[in-house]
C-alpha cells in the first residue's frame, strides 16, 4: 500500500507526505529481508535446503548483488570497486544462493565503512575454487569477537552506523557449508576487513543443509 501511495497515478502526495511513505517503504523492506533470513535459517538447520546447482558466471553474479548495494553505499558515501579477471569464467554453484552470499558481505562492509571510503570486491580462480574477496576500511573486528562474529543475532556495531539483525554473516557461513566452500575473516582493528569465500568449482550434486 506504500507503493501504491508513492505512484503519481493515485493522486499527488505533499513533500513530507512522500518522505513518510519513502520511511515506511524502506522499514519494510529491511523487516522482509530480516524474515526472509530467519526462514533460509530455520530452512537450512531442518537441513531441508536444497541447493539448485548449475553454471554461474561470475561476473554476472558479481553485477547482480552489486546492483543490490549501490544505493545502500550512495546513501553512505562510500565507492564500490569491482576487480575481476576478464577470463575467470563460471563455476557450478546455486547462482541465487551465490548472489546472497555476495550481497549480505558487501552490505556488511557497507555498513561499516566511514563516508568517502572504498569497498572492494575482488576474484580469482584457482585449480580447484573460485575465490571471492570482500574488503572495507571500516573500524576492524577486536580479536576476542572474531570467534562469534558468526554467530546468530550477534550484531556489533564497533562505532559505526551499521543497523542490522546480526544474521547476514551466519547465512554466509551456513552457504559456503552448502557448497562445500569456506569462509574466512582477515582482520584487527583499525585495519578494516577482508572476507574470503571460497567456492570449489565443481559443487556436489544434490548438496543439502546439515543439521
Amino acid at each position: 500500500f506504500a507503493q501504491l501511495l508513492d505512484d503519481p497515478l493515485i493522486g499527488p502526495l505533499n513533500e513530507k507526505q512522500r518522505e513518510y511513505i519513502g520511511h515506511i517503504t524502506e522499514s519494510s523492506a529491511t523487516l522482509l529481508a530480516i524474515i526472509n533470513d530467519i526462514l533460509d535459517l530455520a530452512t537450512i538447520d531442518a537441513g531441508a535446503m536444497q541447493l539448485d546447482l548449475g553454471e554461474v558466471d561470475v561476473h554476472a553474479a558479481v553485477e547482480a548483488a552489486a546492483d543490490g548495494v549501490r544505493s545502500r553505499l550512495g546513501e553512505r558515501g562510500v565507492r564500490l570497486k569491482i576487480d575481476l579477471p576478464a577470463n575467470i569464467g563460471s563455476f557450478t554453484a546455486d547462482e541465487k544462493r551465490v548472489r546472497q552470499v555476495l550481497f549480505n558481505l558487501l552490505s556488511n562492509a557497507a555498513g561499516f565503512s566511514p563516508a568517502g571510503e572504498t569497498v572492494t570486491l575482488s576474484a580469482e580462480r584457482t585449480r580447484d575454487a573460485v575465490v571471492f574477496r570482500i574488503a572495507d576500511r571500516g573500524p576492524g573486528i577486536p580479536p576476542e569477537l572474531k570467534e562469534r562474529i558468526f554467530g546468530r543475532f550477534e550484531n556489533h556495531r564497533r562505532g559505526s552506523q551499521h543497523r542490522g539483525a546480526g544474521l547476514g554473516l551466519s547465512i554466509v557461513r551456513s552457504l559456503m557449508e552448502l557448497h562445500g566452500g569456506s569462509v574466512a575473516i582477515d582482520s584487527a582493528p583499525g585495519q578494516g576487513t577482508v572476507v574470503t569465500c571460497a567456492f570449489p568449482v565443481h559443487a556436489a550434486a544434490g548438496s543439502q543443509a546439515a543439521e
